[in-house]
């Protein structure tokens, strides 16, 4: 009972002195903590009721939700040792959620740490449970994004200098919601902290460079999920740049993502870096079959390394974006082998490209010349090359000046979506689901 009440005088005595470190080091799950284990032996002498009697008579003159976020706390702690992960969420979740009153109050800059701890515990807790196999609205990771953004919006709304202001935990905490929000499959919720965070004057060069790197690898994945490739790799080419040199897995996490949105871009990776990140194998043939225009083995080495390429969102981007570009360089190649037979003249007839593509391409895929003059419209339109088609002629004059460009000079071409009118269609112009197909996506 001694230590209990003295643990309760400590949060006491830090909370009304602003005292940073002490509160950081009396809460905690960490159940090899000093404090945390000398409270689990202490627990396990009272009942839940005792143990509240004692927090409150202590805690409540002082701060209601600072005395029942305590209760909550200690509830907590008889967790710790539990089997069932689940239920030691659901405590921990009942937990944070008291706490968020208490950041909330005025002056609480100093839980800033405690905060971002208990942020992260929370995340890695929520997805521990999901791995047990929940689906749908069931999964912990849905609690976790809901208390994230509560806390992210108190971290907002303190517009103190940065040196005594929540701020300084809003990236941590944005970070770990844009994880949440990737793993839920829900990308387009990253939108609303990005925009908050854009209108609300945040400097990113203030945080340390880890919170720097870290969203800027979530803000490129974004970027990346919406198609805006230059934008993508401007953030991922940071956050592999600025990422500590030990990091070896991290960097090669964010090159997942990185080469692939630089191959499109026309920047292909050296063999040196493919071989330290130990990436050999699903690029390097892929980049010999994308310059010499091989489209079968372009082709074939996305389906062989479809898993590799499908859990990281860019098989798709690779397949319709950068079977493009070995067009390009079957056509080009071509060209330079005709030029090789003394063809002055820079013209490429659609004939010519038909059985350039008949022997790229995979046994049973047929062409046709409308095909070619279809296919060659498109990189000719994308200044993938240079020239006018002459329909009549059934050739493609090629310009005399840099017929070919370097894919990295072209600039890539993008849709674009008014994205506040597109939400609204969704959400008011469609027809509701029927009840049993929304049912069974729930159960999922």
């Amino acid at each position: 009972m001694n230590h209990i009440e003295d643990f309760v005088t400590l949060v006491r005595e830090s909370y009304e002195h602003q005292d940073r470190e002490q509160f950081s080091q009396l809460i905690s799950i960490d159940e090899t903590h000093g404090v945390v284990s000398g409270l689990m032996q202490a627990l396990n002498q009272l009942n839940e009721t005792q143990v509240e009697k004692l927090v409150t008579s202590q805690l409540e003159d002082t701060s209601f939700a600072l005395s029942e976020c305590m209760v909550n706390y200690l509830h907590m702690i008889r967790y710790l040792y539990d089997t069932d992960i689940e239920a030691l969420f659901e405590k921990f979740a009942t937990f944070y959620s008291s706490f968020i009153p208490v950041f909330n109050g005025s002056d609480t800059f100093y839980q800033v740490p405690v905060m971002n701890t208990l942020s992260t515990n929370l995340v890695e807790l929520a997805l521990s449970v999901d791995k047990t196999g929940l689906k749908g609205k069931a999964r912990k990771a849905n609690t976790a994004a809901r208390l994230l953004s509560k806390v992210f919006n108190i971290m907002l709304a303190d517009r103190s200098p940065i040196d005594s202001s929540k701020r300084q935990g809003i990236f941590h905490v944005t970070n770990l919601a844009f994880k949440v929000y990737f793993r839920l499959n829900s990308m387009r919720m990253c939108q609303t902290f990005i925009s908050n965070i854009r209108t609300g004057g945040l400097d990113l060069d203030l945080f340390p460079i880890s919170q720097q790197v870290t969203y800027k690898y979530y803000l490129g994945r974004y970027a990346l999920y919406n198609g805006q490739l230059k934008k993508a790799q401007d953030c991922l080419l940071f956050a592999f740049q600025k990422c500590h040199i030990g990091h070896w897995h991290n960097k090669r996490v964010i090159l997942h993502y990185l080469i692939p949105t630089r191959i499109i871009l026309g920047h292909f990776p050296s063999l040196q870096l493919l071989e330290t990140y130990g990436l050999t194998a699903p690029y390097a043939d892929l980049l010999k079959a994308l310059r010499s225009g091989h489209l079968k083995g372009y082709l074939q080495h996305l389906e062989t390394y479809f898993d590799y390429f499908y859990s990281h969102l860019t098989y798709l981007l690779l397949k319709e974006r950068g079977i493009v570009l070995v067009w390009r360089c079957l056509i080009k190649n071509m060209y330079h082998q005709k030029q090789k037979l003394n063809q002055t003249i820079p013209v490429i007839e659609f004939r010519d490209c038909l059985k350039a593509f008949y022997f790229a391409s995979p046994t049973g895929t047929s062409y046709t010349v409308e095909d070619m003059e279809c296919i060659l419209v498109s990189l000719v339109s994308q200044n993938y090359i240079r020239g006018y088609l002459q329909h009549s002629k059934q050739r493609l004059v090629l310009s005399k000046v840099n017929a070919f460009p370097p894919i990295s000079h072209v600039r890539v071409h993008v849709e674009r979506y008014n994205e506040a009118v597109l939400e609204d269609h969704m959400m008011h112009a469609q027809p509701p689901l029927p009840e049993e197909i929304q049912a069974y996506i729930d159960q999922e």
